[in-house]
Order: C-alpha cells, then sequence, then structure tokens
C-alpha cells in the first residue's frame, strides 16, 4: 500500500516537473528567444490568473490560439494553401489571446508589451515554412480540454442519475414547447439598424471568401463579418414584466461585480465557424443579456441574477441562412431549427436539443425571435420583413466582454479561471452537480458551454450538426 502511495506521489511530482518546464524548441536561433520570451509570459500569465484565457493554450506553441473547430482541422492541413489558411486563423487567435492577457495585465511596461506583440508577429510569419512546427502539429494536434468535469460523474453515480434525468429532461423540453406561441404580454421589438445586401452579393462575397485550399474555407474578413453580421441580424420580440426583461450592457460596478447596464440596449455579436456534411460553414452569433432571470416563487433553483441568450446563425456555402439554433448563456435550452427541406434530424440516445423545421427563408427576409417574461425563454421563431422594432440596439464585439472596465479605470474579467460568472450561481447546481457540468445555470463565456447533461456535447463543437443533423434528397419539386 505505501509504496503505491510513493509511485502515485512520483507520477505527481513528474507531471508537475513536465507543467513547469519550457516546451521544446521548434524555431531557429534567432526565433528562439521570442518563443521563450512569450513561453515566460504565459506561464506567469498561469500563476497568477483568477481568470479564463478566451482560447487554449497550447505550451509548444506560444504565439498561438485554439479553438474546438481548429484543433478539428489540424489532421486535414494536406497542401501549403490549407496550411496558410490555418495559420492565418490560429495567429489570429493567438494574437487576440494576447492582447487579452495584456489587457488584463498590470503593471507591465509598455515597451514589454510591444515585444511581445512583435515576437507573437515574428514566429507566426517563422512558422509557415518551419518543418519541424508542422510535424509537431501533424503528431499530435493540440486538444481542447472538455468543459465537464469527469469526477463528478464518477461520485454522482452517472450511469444511474442519467437514466433519471433523460426523462426528466424531456418533459421539461415538452413543457417548454407547451408554451411556443402564447401571446407575450407587454412585447417590445428591439434591433439594430440593418444595412442589407442581395443574394448575389452574399454569394460573391463567399464565392470570394472560400479560399483555393483544400479544406475549402470561407475565410471571413473583418468587413466581410461586419456586413454579414449587420444583413442577418435579428429583431428580438421579449415580453417585459420587469426590469429584469430589459437587454443592457454587461458591465463591472464599483465591487469589480458583473451587472447588467439596462440603459444601454447592446447587442453582442461575432463571427465562428462549424463543420457540416463536409464542409467548414460560417456561424452568426447574436447575444443579448439581462439583469436577472426572475424568480417564479419563493424557492425557485433556476433564478438568479444575470441572464443572456446566444442567437446562433449558420449559413451554408453560399451564405444563405442553413441552421437557427440557441442556448443561453449557461449553456441550458439548446434549440436547433433546420431551415432547409435537405435536412433531417438524426436518432441517438444521447440528450436531443429541443428541435424544430422551419421553411427555408428568402433573401431578403429576417430572423425574428420572441422571448418570453422572467425566463427569457424562445416563444416563437419565424423569418420575416413585416416586424418594425421599437428600440435601437447597439451592436458590440462579443470579444470584449473578456475585457471590462471598472468605474476607476481599472480593466479586468467578468469570468473566473473556469470561465464562469460567479454572482450568476444558481440553486440548480446543488442537485445537478452529478452530470459534471460546472456550476449548472451560471453564465459563462464563448468556448465553455456544456450543453448536455446526458452525454457530452458542447456548443462550440466542430461536428455538433453532424451529430444532430444528416442531408437528405430534396424531394420538393
Amino acid at each position: 500500500m505505501l509504496r503505491s502511495w510513493f509511485a502515485f506521489l512520483l507520477l505527481i511530482v513528474g507531471l508537475v516537473g513536465c507543467a513547469s518546464s519550457p516546451p521544446p524548441m521548434l524555431f531557429s536561433t534567432s526565433s528562439n528567444q521570442c518563443e521563450q520570451r512569450l513561453h515566460h509570459f504565459y506561464q506567469g500569465v498561469e500563476d497568477a490568473r483568477d481568470y479564463a484565457l478566451p482560447y487554449h493554450y497550447d505550451p509548444r506553441f506560444p504565439h498561438l490560439a485554439f479553438d474546438r473547430l481548429s484543433a478539428s482541422l489540424a489532421h486535414s492541413l494536406t497542401d501549403e494553401a490549407s496550411r496558410v489558411e490555418w495559420l492565418g486563423y490560429v495567429s489570429k487567435l493567438g494574437q487576440d489571446q494576447l492582447a487579452t492577457l495584456l489587457a488584463l495585465a498590470a503593471n507591465i511596461e509598455d515597451t514589454k508589451r510591444v515585444v511581445l506583440t512583435q515576437c507573437q508577429q515574428a514566429l507566426t510569419k517563422d512558422s509557415a515554412d518551419n518543418d519541424a512546427f508542422w510535424q509537431s502539429i501533424q503528431e499530435h494536434a493540440p486538444t481542447i480540454p472538455t468543459a465537464y468535469q469527469h469526477w463528478k460523474r464518477v461520485l454522482g453515480a452517472y450511469p444511474i442519475a442519467s437514466i433519471v434525468a433523460q426523462s426528466r429532461i424531456e418533459q421539461e423540453q415538452a413543457h417548454i414547447q407547451a408554451d411556443f406561441g402564447r401571446p407575450l404580454a407587454h412585447p417590445f421589438s428591439y434591433s439594430e439598424t440593418r444595412s442589407r445586401l442581395s443574394s448575389g452579393q452574399i454569394e460573391k462575397m463567399m464565392a470570394k471568401a472560400s479560399q483555393p485550399s483544400e479544406l475549402n474555407w470561407p475565410m471571413l474578413s473583418e468587413a466581410q463579418s461586419q456586413q454579414l453580421l449587420n444583413h442577418y441580424s435579428p429583431i428580438v420580440t421579449v415580453e417585459t414584466l420587469s426590469q429584469d426583461d430589459l437587454p443592457g450592457a454587461l458591465e463591472l460596478d464599483n465591487h469589480s461585480k458583473p451587472i447588467v447596464n439596462t440603459e444601454r440596449p447592446l447587442i453582442y455579436r461575432s463571427v465562428s465557424y462549424t463543420r457540416f456534411d463536409g464542409e467548414i460553414l460560417p456561424q452568426l452569433n447574436y447575444v443579448l443579456w439581462f439583469k436577472a432571470r426572475t424568480a417564479k416563487g419563493a424557492f425557485d433553483p433556476y433564478a438568479g441574477e444575470l441572464d443572456a441568450i446566444n442567437l446562433r446563425l449558420t449559413l451554408d456555402k453560399h451564405g444563405a441562412p442553413l441552421i437557427f439554433d440557441s442556448i443561453h448563456q449557461c449553456g441550458c435550452f439548446h434549440m436547433v431549427y433546420a431551415l432547409n427541406p435537405t435536412l433531417r434530424f438524426t436518432k441517438s440516445d444521447d440528450e436531443r436539443p429541443i428541435e424544430s423545421d422551419l421553411p427555408a427563408p428568402t433573401s431578403n427576409a429576417r430572423l425574428a425571435v420572441s422571448l418570453t417574461g422572467g425566463d427569457h425563454m424562445i416563444n416563437h421563431v419565424s423569418f420575416t420583413d413585416n416586424i418594425p422594432a421599437s428600440i435601437e440596439l447597439e451592436p458590440r464585439q462579443l470579444q470584449l466582454l473578456f475585457t471590462l472596465k471598472t468605474p476607476d479605470g481599472e480593466i479586468k474579467s467578468p469570468f473566473n479561471r473556469h470561465g464562469v460568472i460567479d454572482a450568476s450561481a444558481r440553486g440548480e447546481r446543488w442537485f445537478l452537480w452529478p452530470f459534471g457540468v460546472r456550476s449548472p445555470g451560471a453564465m459563462r463565456q464563448q468556448g465553455a458551454h456544456a450543453i448536455a447533461f446526458v452525454g457530452e456535447r458542447h456548443f462550440d463543437d466542430a461536428f455538433l450538426f453532424d451529430e444532430l443533423l444528416e442531408r437528405v434528397e430534396n424531394t420538393i419539386e
């Protein structure tokens, strides 16, 4: 017994040593100094941070950062064009991640900030023709950690708990669907100013964005992203029963506590990518934040401070709406709408989202979503040109939520080390912990969304829709 414990301690010491030792050098002497500078910077951040990194950090590549989409493509880089495309994407993530950490870090001299930024750019350039770099990517691709805590599933007797939960989840989904289409009391409609594009303009844009590589990835420029986000920006109608139903800006108060300022109605936006049916497709994300989810009684384990919903529109290779899905910012209540008659939902034993079909929208139609008061549950989804919006939303980049200013000018992250907002903790965490989701019901940052209690699924899984949908022959004449 003592010998076993001794061996276990040796293993732990060895792992700690591996974690703190510098990664193998992949670059020439001229670039090695930059590699070490970035590695030591990130190591210092890791030792001190109380916030989550925006993306996955791999110490072998301190100039890059990764998400689930880029990690899934690491073994598909078969030609020079695809390598250039992929490297540009993960380098941009690395650039954004470094900028975020420099903004959050205190007492860093301006000269050091400049040097680190220049090093990130120089290492990206050196990576393009570096055989050792590409060999390392191919042999040991970056792996994105799961958002699930598996030890909780072990302690919570997950195999038994999941059987009980499956029927309860289906009952809750049926209850939500039964409320679809209910007339809303005191509805107010919100939208940002829309800049329309013709279907021809969108197709031309997508064709131009698709790179001539084996990946066939429509890598949108910043300008193209903004144009598509503007064109497809939704109209959101909210049943307004209290101030909890007013969308606003996520801010920090005098105590660095996240709050929602309803005097600034904002919509947060970003472009992401997914893989479906052998294609890489762009996704338009629109997020609205609310002050709270209103309690329905003296004891409501699902109520609490802060609430938010992510409305996501996945486009096909021509830029037309293909799939609409949404989650609350806790990762809860995943809903998926198929927007094309060639799509059919598959069957599986794992937890399914709420699934619906809608007719294919016309090129000029606009996504319209209705939310119920208090819990901000989707009540209706359609595509229309006939709903006027009475209140204008101001657009903001979703990535700006990684760094918020306090009233005295200090820059902090609203998310803790695990990407969760502590102030939004819900009572449901005390009875849902056996399913391995960290703080169920709490709001969290992009990339940290576990979206199933039964099974394991992430909102940003690269093959999410391949698990849920399949293409079928279009039998419509």
